[in-house]
């Protein structure tokens, strides 16, 4: 099941869904403010490499 991310209209708030597909954001709602319908967002993938420059174990070890 892929991990769509949401952010909320009234507060800002972004947060991650685990869902089968896209249509299941009906009647979802934001986990701080409880306002309906957040807005599905782009979400970037992992490169491996953490904010701070250093690599993460599974790039080390080969699994990119």
């Amino acid at each position: 099941m892929p991990i769509y991310e949401y952010e909320c209209k009234e507060c800002g708030c972004k947060f991650e869904v685990l869902q089968k597909n896209v249509e299941e954001n009906i009647g979802l709602t934001c986990p701080k403010c409880n306002a309906k319908n957040p807005v599905r967002i782009f979400s970037v993938f992992s490169s491996g490499e953490s904010s701070c420059g250093t690599t993460s174990d599974s790039v080390k070890k080969g699994f990119s």
